[in-house]
């Protein structure tokens, strides 16, 4: 038998031969990979296109906080728009909730049966229409789509009651009418931030505040709620009444958790 000089026993014949593609090759081999990438991508950007739900779609907004904003915006247009300086007033003091009514600082009349819930629906201004038809529409909808439409309404009802009550306990003589759904709004927001932080173990919120509970940014946006009030106007911020529901929004989850009530 016969060897090669390295001794292994096989011929250098028997090597396999390794050829490299041609430049024309590689250029042919490059285009249709881009080709099939330009493809798989428009493919994708179809197939996403038809399935993409819009941003927003109001048909899928719960009944209550459709409904919420739907009525604010109605009454806030009726306001501004089709009544005449000489009445705007006049519905003003008769559904805004108005302290001295109850204490006989005010002229007393039959606004005062509902004006603690009336008040909800008035605005006074464009910018605070806005502001709280955003929030009550975010907030309303995470509160109604966790606990069910009854439960929303009886706790926007409770807070915004709260805030009418905490504004009553402060100014009881006040003649100056409280307006907004701003009470309850914060109600809501209060109970978002207990939520968020005890239901949620992976929050950034929970991770850094999680060792003490709920309780150092909830008393710190207390403390946002009072001081830039105090300190831009008092009882014409109506902070009270942001505190007031605030504070119920919480204490009403605090109850529900402890068995305490049965609200929501």
């Amino acid at each position: 038998m016969s060897t090669n000089g390295s001794g292994n026993g096989h011929d250098p014949d028997d090597k396999k031969i390794v050829s490299f593609p041609s430049l024309a090759e590689r250029d042919r081999m490059r285009r249709a990979e881009r080709e099939e990438e330009e493809r798989w991508r428009k493919e994708y950007k179809k197939k996403s296109k038809a399935n993409r739900e819009p941003f927003f779609k109001f048909g899928n907004v719960p009944p209550f906080s459709k409904y919420l904003v739907a009525a604010i915006v109605a009454v806030h247009i009726v306001l501004s728009l089709l009544l005449d300086d000489s009445t705007y007033p006049q519905v003003l003091y008769f559904l805004g909730f108005i302290p001295g009514k109850y204490t006989g600082g005010f002229d007393w009349d039959l606004g005062a049966l509902v004006s603690p819930l009336a008040h909800v629906l008035i605005h006074g201004s464009w910018m605070h229409l806005l502001f709280n038809a955003i929030m009550g529409l975010v907030l309303g909808m995470y509160f109604e789509k966790m606990f069910g439409t009854r439960s929303t309404v009886k706790f926007f009802i409770a807070c915004s009651l709260a805030g009418a009550l905490a504004f009553f306990i402060v100014h009881p003589f006040s003649p100056i009418p409280v307006v907004g759904a701003s009470g309850a709004i914060s109600g809501l927001f209060g109970a978002l931030i207990y939520l968020t932080i005890t239901q949620n173990a992976y929050h950034p919120m929970t991770q850094k505040f999680g060792k003490y509970g709920p309780w150092p940014i909830l008393i710190f946006w207390g403390l946002f709620i009072v001081v830039p009030g105090l300190l831009m106007g008092g009882a014409s911020m109506a902070w009270e009444a942001h505190l007031g529901g605030y504070i119920c929004g919480i204490a009403i989850l605090v109850a529900q958790k402890r068995g305490l009530i049965r609200l929501i």
